[in-house]
Parts: C-alpha cells; sequence; structure tokens
C-alpha cells in the first residue's frame, strides 16, 4: 500500500436502493467518519442514477479534502451482468434505464476522478468474496464460496486460492438461474421467497411492508412462523447446492447479503440441507457482511497505475 497523502481510495459499494461508500486511507484503513450512502434507487429513471453517482463522488472528494487527503483512485461494486472493464451496466432486471450508458465515462467527464485517475469497476460478489479471503471468514482456505442473499441470489467462489472469473468479470459460476422445482433458485430463496414461504405458512398476505428484516427480527422474538421460515429456506438453499459444493471440492461457505444477518435462524437448516458434503470444513456468516465488497475493492486497487 501506498501510505502517501495522495493515494487515499474512494471506495462504493451499490445495491438495489442505495449506494454505500467509505474512504480508506493509503495504508489501505477506512478513515474515522467517512462512511455514508446516497439513495439510488436501480428502478429510477437514468438522470436519478447518474446524479446519485455524481453527488456520491463529489460528497467523498469533499469529505477526504476536509481531512488533507486526496483521493488517488476509485473502486465501485456493482451487481451483473455488467461490462467491468468498460464500466457499461448490461442489466435488464434492474438499473435497466443506465443499460449500455458508460459509467466510467460519465465519471471521467461530470467529476473530479477525470481522465486519468484509475477507476475500478468490480462485481459487487465477487468483491465481497475477495475481502473475506483477505480479511475474513474465507482466510486460509484454499476453495471457499460465498452465497450472498438479498433481493437476489448472488454466488462467488475462489478455487486454489483465486477468485473465479468470467471474461466479463462476473462470477464464473451463477446460481440464481439453476431450475428449482417450478422456477429458479432465486424465486425461493431469495427475498420474494422468503415472504412468500412466510405467507404460505401463515395463511397471512404479508403485504408490501413486511421486510425480511421484519421476520429476522421476529424469529428473535421465537416467532414460530418466522423460524420455519427461515429453516426451510436454509434447507432449501442448501440442498440445491449440495452437488456444486462437491465438485468443487469447497471447505469453507460463507453467507453475505442482507438476509445473512438473520444466520443464526438459516444455519441448522442450511446444515441439513448441506448434508453429506465431507468438503466442508467451515459454515459460516461473513466476518464483514457489511464492507466484505470494500476489502476486496481495496485489494485490487492497490497497485493500479493512473491512466495516460
Amino acid at each position: 500500500m501506498d501510505s502517501t497523502p495522495n493515494n487515499g481510495k474512494l471506495l462504493f459499494d451499490v445495491g438495489g436502493t442505495f449506494l454505500k461508500a467509505v474512504i480508506a486511507d493509503g495504508n489501505g484503513r477506512f478513515v474515522p467518519d467517512t462512511e455514508y450512502s446516497v439513495p439510488m434507487p436501480s428502478d429510477g429513471p437514468r438522470e436519478e442514477i447518474e446524479q446519485a453517482l455524481i453527488a456520491a463522488v463529489e460528497r467523498g472528494m469533499r469529505s477526504a479534502a476536509d481531512r488533507g487527503l486526496r483521493i488517488g483512485c476509485t473502486g465501485i461494486a456493482f451487481p451483473g451482468p455488467f461490462d467491468f472493464g468498460l464500466g457499461i451496466p448490461l442489466m435488464t432486471h434492474k438499473f435497466r434505464n443506465i443499460y449500455g450508458i458508460s459509467l466510467l465515462d460519465l465519471l471521467r467527464t461530470r467529476t473530479d476522478v477525470g481522465p486519468t485517475m484509475p477507476v475500478l469497476f468490480m462485481h459487487d460478489v465477487n468483491a465481497a468474496m475477495l475481502g473475506e479471503m483477505r480479511c475474513g471468514n474465507a482466510r486460509g482456505f484454499a476453495n471457499a464460496a460465498l452465497i450472498a442473499l438479498g433481493t437476489g441470489l448472488g454466488f462467488a467462489c475462489c478455487l486454489d486460492g483465486e477468485v473465479q472469473y468470467a471474461p466479463t468479470g462476473s462470477p464464473r459460476i451463477t446460481v440464481y438461474k439453476k431450475p428449482f422445482r417450478d422456477g429458479i433458485l432465486e424465486d425461493y430463496v431469495a427475498k420474494r421467497g422468503f415472504l412468500r414461504l412466510y405467507g404460505e405458512i401463515t395463511g397471512q398476505d404479508t403485504g408490501p411492508s413486511l421486510t425480511v428484516a421484519d421476520l429476522g427480527r421476529m424469529a428473535g422474538e421465537g416467532n414460530p412462523a418466522a423460524r420455519e421460515t427461515f429453516a426451510t429456506i436454509g434447507r432449501m438453499l442448501g440442498e440445491a447446492l449440495r452437488e456444486l459444493i462437491r465438485k468443487e471440492r469447497i471447505e469453507c461457505l460463507l453467507l453475505g447479503g442482507q438476509i445473512s444477518r438473520s444466520y443464526a435462524y438459516l444455519e441448522p437448516g442450511l446444515r441439513k440441507g448441506l448434508y453429506g458434503t465431507a468438503c466442508l470444513r467451515s459454515i459460516a456468516p461473513a466476518a464483514h457482511i457489511g464492507h466484505a465488497a470494500f476489502y476486496g475493492l481495496l485489494a485490487r486497487l492497490d497497485g493500479l497505475r493512473p491512466e495516460t
């Protein structure tokens, strides 16, 4: 790491509704009191999404300057499909209004990133996997995988100590479209699956206001239907991924994403679903659920050089 004052790093992690940000110094440490978020709805119009990114960069640059730190590079964790080399979103299920738009050009022409600052775009789940390898619960394992549970279902893995990338920069192995029952796996184990199953168990209309975080709180309070929901989905997830875990000889399986904050209620069912995977030595939540992607970006940013 370059510890000079001009090598601060501006880091972004883009989700479905917010962009999270933090500043790291030249030693790769998060600068105190520099973490912030900016609303960035994935279903918003192009202008709103672009302006959110511009505002986030401007805020970060000001925050760094106030601390006598100059930003030397920028890293952005973004969901896919995405052309990570060119900085172009290719999603149709979300962020569809910026499909094909070069966010790299946007940063270079409309923010202080300018024409030469190194800018790294990285798939958010790959970034989290790398972060957990470097300083999280995957550290020390040659073969590890991370499942990201939230609005959608993400999956990334490292084999022989290397994160597995597709040519586009996305994870080489994906599981969200894996056929499962009368749909795909994501239909059953991500947010909509949780809410649907809870409604089936209780016989109630869950309504638009209920969240998986609510179910996690209810499970913590002992609500039997909420606990059954987590245990059932944990088991389904384990059963669906069992053969993949065996095939890739995964030794460490981590749960990331917002839903994994309720890992304690997922774990019993997940372990049942993964029964017989002798290669697995560790099943655990990610050590840095909210920051793993930042650590992964830091690992990749180290060594980047200015463009000419």
